[in-house]
């Protein structure tokens, strides 16, 4: 009997082992589809919005996936509407069951509110794989760098890589903004590029493209400025080719930015209004009128810098955009600096130094304090300058904010050198240098050995000046600051 049916098993099982992995595959290419769907309407949603969002591809994957294989008709009905690029369906349906993928969800839309819930329960997610890597990820796009730095050398990359390697390159791209913001260029470059060839491998574009606006800006705070436009070049691409016109835009102002620190003012300026005629909202219009406003005091025309910094300042105090009303407030002292306007200038930096110590965002606090001491250093008030540097000095316990220490260390070199005390005025100078020098900042090295020439040549050591001079005449080459270097041959020429 079983062999008269034999024929019959043989082909129902030929069937259904050629059916099964047909049916899988399909199943699993029609996944693949909605997840990228998914995640392309979420983030044109974005684009339009005022809010501080988060964007991660792999929440959207992990929420698509399981809304997916849902049998509930209210799963479903979600699954519908994220496909869509509108997850706060998703986010309700997930709020019992599985609430920090929930609360993730949430933040595609708003990440505020996400955030201060995730601050409550900061040990449980400190301790829970993969949502670890979220924190301070968020905390960066809330500007809590305090968090952001505290947190985000807990963490063990082995058990990360354990996990998923979505999980590591994420953990290496936030671990770069940290290295960047401690000012760590080598770290931050290694730790950007790991986790670029991850998301290239796994298809990750959003993530891909941000990844290269970050080595963008390592490699153009390292004078790399070859580079730095080949990374420009690479997230463009990837935005024009999803017309995602916010993003695009960001990707514009970061190329006018390392073109006015190339200094090809006509070039960055086309750059910055062109983002401007295609910025979808207020607060990217307003960001890049900062830029705009920061280009001109460049330019030495303080004026148009003021009111470009104006026209921000309004718009991010409106829509309560602290950080960047911060960064207005700081243009508008510096545009007040220029215009040899010191009580002004200190007047403005003070709000936006408030601002920031709100944020705990020491390095740009440190950074006003120094234009702060600088216009005292202006008007020969020594000791309240003094009193300032010192105070970033005592900062960088909190935070190893390099650049601005150095800058420190550099100006109250001046102060003693201008007072007459040679000796501290080149130990100071020293210790400068030996920061500047661990973190390869042209500008700041070629200043540091400037100085030393300067005090040199003071002390009759002609040969010693003359050799600091050309080491710093071989920095301002690389920073392409034609006015640097002629400024550096002039004084070479009469020890030479």
């Amino acid at each position: 009997m079983l062999i008269k049916y034999f024929e019959y098993i043989a082909v129902i099982l030929s069937v259904c082992l050629f059916l099964i992995p047909t049916i899988t595959w399909r199943l699993r290419l029609r996944l693949k589809y909605l997840q990228k769907l998914t995640r392309i309407n979420v983030l044109k949603r974005q684009q339009r919005c005022e809010k501080s969002v988060l964007f991660s591809s792999d929440i959207l994957n992990r929420a698509v996936q399981k809304l997916y294989f849902s049998k509930s008709p209210k799963a479903r009905e979600a699954l519908i509407y994220a496909v869509g690029g509108r997850v706060s369906k998703s986010a309700v349906f997930f709020a019992e069951s599985q609430p920090m993928l929930a609360l993730l969800l949430s933040a595609h839309e708003n990440a505020d509110p996400s955030y201060k819930k995730m601050l409550k329960q900061k040990r449980l997610w400190m301790n829970t794989v993969p949502y670890c890597i979220y924190l301070p990820i968020m905390a960066r796009l809330m500007f809590d760098h305090k968090t952001l730095m505290q947190i985000i050398g807990k963490y063990n990359p082995k058990v990360l890589r354990k996990n998923s390697r979505q999980t590591l390159a994420y953990y290496q791209y936030i671990a770069a903004c940290a290295y960047l913001f401690d000012g760590n260029m080598l770290s931050a470059s290694q730790s950007a590029s790991s986790a670029l060839k991850t998301f290239q491998k796994i298809k990750y574009s959003a993530e891909e493209a941000e990844t290269y606006l970050l080595l963008a800006e390592i490699y153009r705070i390292s004078c790399v400025n070859d580079i730095a436009h080949t990374m420009l070049e690479a997230a463009l691409k990837i935005y024009k080719a999803q017309d995602l016109k916010l993003l695009t835009a960001k990707a514009i102002v970061a190329t006018g930015m390392l073109l006015l620190f190339e200094n090809r003012y006509e070039e960055a300026e086309k750059q910055y209004i062109q983002a401007l005629q295609i910025a979808p909202n207020r607060s990217l219009k307003a960001d890049i009128n900062n830029q705009l406003a920061l280009y001109h005091i460049v330019q030495n025309n303080p004026a148009k810098a003021q009111n470009f910094a104006l026209k921000a300042a309004r718009i991010h105090t409106e829509l309560k955009h602290f950080f960047s009303e911060a960064f207005s407030y700081q243009l508008l002292g510096q545009a007040a600096f220029q215009k040899k306007q010191y009580e002004k200038t200190r007047r403005h930096l003070k709000y936006a130094a408030s601002l920031y110590l709100k944020q705990n965002n020491f390095s740009a606090y440190s950074e006003c304090l120094y234009l702060s001491a600088e216009s005292y250093y202006k008007q020969n008030k020594y000791k309240p300058a003094e009193s300032q540097l010192r105070h970033i000095l005592n900062i960088r316990q909190k935070q190893n904010n390099n650049f601005h220490t150095a800058n420190a260390y550099s100006l109250l070199g001046l102060i003693y050198l201008q007072t007459g005390d040679y000796q501290r005025a080149k130990v100071l100078f020293q210790q400068s240098l030996h920061l500047e020098q661990n973190h390869e900042r042209c500008e700041g090295l070629l200043v540091d050995y400037a100085n030393l020439a300067l005090l040199d040549e003071l002390g009759g050591n002609i040969y010693a000046a003359q050799n600091n001079l050309k080491i710093a005449l071989e920095y301002a080459k690389k920073t392409e600051n034609k006015d640097l270097i002629h400024i550096i041959e002039n004084k070479l020429k009469p020890l030479t």
